[in-house]
């Protein structure tokens, strides 16, 4: 049975102009129940719908000038994991200059996690070395205004239509030739991605593999790469155009994974690292951070959002 948490409502400070008595945020233990704080006295007041109790609760709030407002809905929130869950707890804290200590109040829970969105425009000039990670987000209307159309002959038969952000589709179009002059048939099956598109694909994965597995091999909308417009996912016949961690052994994958960063592209996903990544090993997503970018991340063996976790942090 999946529980559902209702968040705690803003709080309201504006109760009387002495801040004696503090309105509190309403605590949903359920869709029938609520628990009004009335800091000032230190009671914790139970608010039973429909009874003739409730009367008297509200009666004795008005004469203390201390009802809470009601008038707010639960929000409500998309898919979230366990651990999201348990770092995601807030405690009411006293008002500035309270004199006395507040009584216990309750703990409230939420499972919604708030993705920390990066500042500025959705691109900017250069490569895009923003972090995006389960913990840290893009905006949902984020979308580079500089896509482009990748030639239909170098996308998986049936995935045609691909695009990226016009450095990147240039990049891919000289490392998709190189390959092909070595003999080799590497293809694109994934590449731009809006926040609309992972939020239907990451459910398409739910219902395919579960959600614990889902969350191993998809991002949930706004935490995929590929809203940034500059990764992409290959395949190769030798595994049936499918991205499958065999890939990583066949002569495309093992071509791709020693010639990647000269055409600027690094793996954010390497084999073994799912403990810093939070995915399993994808050998055949490849994300565009230029030429000299991609050189420094190959010669410093880090795994890739390490590496620019260093770079932002000595900017």
């Amino acid at each position: 049975m999946r529980t559902v948490s209702y968040p705690a409502r803003p709080v309201d400070r504006s109760c009387t102009a002495d801040g004696d008595c503090v309105r509190e945020a309403l605590v949903h233990t359920s869709p029938r129940r609520q628990v009004c704080v009335w800091r000032g006295r230190g009671i914790l007041v139970p608010v039973k719908q429909g009874s003739l109790y409730v009367v008297l609760v509200l009666f004795a709030l008005l004469a203390s000038g201390c009802l809470a407002d009601r008038s707010a809905a639960p929000s409500t929130r998309g898919p979230t994991s366990a651990s999201q869950s348990a770092n995601d707890t807030a405690t009411a804290s006293p008002s500035a200059g309270s004199e006395a200590s507040p009584s216990p109040i309750a703990t409230i829970t939420s499972t919604a996690v708030v993705p920390r969105t990066p500042s500025g425009s959705c691109a900017g000039e250069g490569p895009d070395l923003r972090i995006v990670t389960k913990e840290q987000g893009l905006p949902p209307d984020c979308r580079p205004p500089d896509l482009q159309g990748i030639d239909d002959r170098w996308a998986v038969p049936g995935f045609a239509g691909q695009s990226l952000r016009k450095d990147t589709a240039a990049a891919l179009v000289r490392l998709l030739s190189a390959a092909s002059a070595a003999g080799l048939q590497l293809r694109v099956r994934s590449t731009f991605r809006s926040y609309e598109e992972q939020a239907s694909t990451f459910q398409y994965w739910v219902g395919r593999l579960g959600e614990a597995q889902a969350r191993r091999e998809s991002a949930l909308a706004g935490h995929s790469e590929h809203q940034l417009g500059t990764t992409a996912d290959l395949a190769s016949p030798a595994v049936g155009w499918e991205l499958i961690t065999e890939f990583g052994d066949t002569a495309e994958g093992k071509w791709l994974a020693a010639h990647a960063h000269e055409y600027g592209f690094a793996f954010s996903y390497p084999r073994d690292t799912e403990a810093v990544t939070g995915y399993m090993y994808e050998p055949w997503h490849i994300r565009f951070i230029g030429q000299t970018n991609a050189a420094e991340w190959k010669t410093s063996g880090l795994v890739l959002v390490r590496f620019l976790q260093a770079r932002t942090s000595v900017r």
